[in-house]
């Protein structure tokens, strides 16, 4: 007997995955923004490549250095986008951590047909994220995100330098990023993938002429930042500098710009403002009147000289060097054996002097 198969009975992550032939889903996050070159390329060689489904949840917008934060106090929007090949794509208001978040979430909230993707890159950014700069990092924050939630996940930057770097070789960098994610998916499949870290992977500049792949540790190396008093008369938008860590200024979240506008609209001269701090019956007092407030506004610089080690070990050195580095990360952070103990040491004879101090019980 020959026919239909009923599908009316199937999940919809059932009836995806049988439109996808059974391909692993992979989503593609960034902090770049979803125009941003890095991410486009990297859409392009998965699709082309055709071992796997394409689904993209961004940002709207840039988010460089916005490092691991949340939106809490307001709402986000959510906008559904076409991108070629790509089964599914959304634009996000929010983080890159907001994007893979809303991504992995059920019920009500579920954009995407799966319970859970295969994988979650994050990336290609435009700029390095070695050393410190895994703090700031908005690109590796949207992989630790899909790490939390125990998806294997993977973040990919380029060594892109102003003056020298060209967008075309975000596409070169992609494709020096394949075998990892190929290597990924099969693995995945087969159960023996790493199951406690996450990877951050630094493609050097000129992606083309690499001198190969090294796993490497996380070193220390961070541009300096310097801050800069603005005259109040040049009071213009403040926009970050286009560098190799692609630092951009914090703003203030939608909640807190309206709570500072009601708040300056009631201000007089030498008003007195209830502390909302827990220790109650403070006060705040500021100088100047509200039609002449008393300000001071500061820009933040950086150079383009990193600081730090380089050793060949660890990912910045070995990046400099030309290789493509695989740094493996965790959640918790360990202290050298030496380092910790003399932590320990330390709180030991605070807490002892502490007792001592203390009145005794009555």
């Amino acid at each position: 007997m020959t026919g239909r198969m009923d599908t009316s009975a199937e999940t919809p992550q059932q009836q995806e995955a049988a439109a996808g032939g059974g391909l692993p889903a992979v989503l593609i996050t960034n902090d770049d923004g979803i125009e941003a070159p890095g991410l486009q390329a990297l859409v392009q060689a998965l699709v082309q490549g055709g071992r796997c489904r394409v689904f993209v949840c961004a940002p709207d917008s840039e988010k460089s250095a916005v490092a691991h934060g949340v939106t809490t106090r307001s709402t986000i929007e959510v906008e559904a986008v076409s991108i070629a090949g790509v089964s599914k794509a959304f634009q996000v208001s929010g983080t890159p951590a907001d994007c893979v978040s809303l991504s992995l979430s059920s019920g009500s909230a579920n954009l995407f047909p799966w319970e859970k993707p295969t994988l979650v890159l994050s990336g290609i950014n435009k700029g390095s994220n070695c050393g410190y700069h895994i703090i700031y990092s908005g690109t590796v924050a949207g992989a630790r995100e899909a790490f939390m939630s125990g998806v294997p996940a993977m973040a990919v930057s380029l060594d892109w330098r102003r003056g020298e770097s060209k967008d075309e070789e975000f596409k070169a960098a992609a494709q020096v990023s394949l075998p990892l994610i190929h290597a990924a998916l099969r693995d995945i499949e087969k159960g023996v993938f790493p199951r406690h870290c996450f990877f951050n992977v630094d493609v050097p500049l000129n992606p083309s002429q690499h001198k190969g792949y090294k796993a490497t540790k996380q070193g220390s190396s961070r541009l300096p930042l310097h801050w800069k008093l603005v005259p109040s008369h040049r009071r213009t938008p403040l926009v970050g500098r286009d560098t190799a860590m692609g630092m951009q200024m914090a703003q203030l979240g939608l909640a807190a710009s309206a709570a500072g506008a009601a708040r300056r609209a009631n201000l007089r001269k030498n008003t007195e403002i209830e502390s909302v701090g827990a220790g109650g019956g403070g006060t705040i007092t500021t100088s100047g009147n509200s039609d002449n407030p008393q300000k001071l506004l500061f820009r933040m610089e950086t150079t383009e000289q990193e600081i730090g080690e380089r050793c060949a070990d660890l990912d910045f050195g070995a990046l400099e060097d030309g290789y493509v580095t695989i740094t493996a990360l965790g959640l918790t952070t360990h202290l050298e054996m030496q380092t910790r103990t003399q932590a320990e040491e330390w709180v030991a004879a605070v807490a002892e002097l502490a007792a001592a101090a203390a009145p005794s019980a009555l």
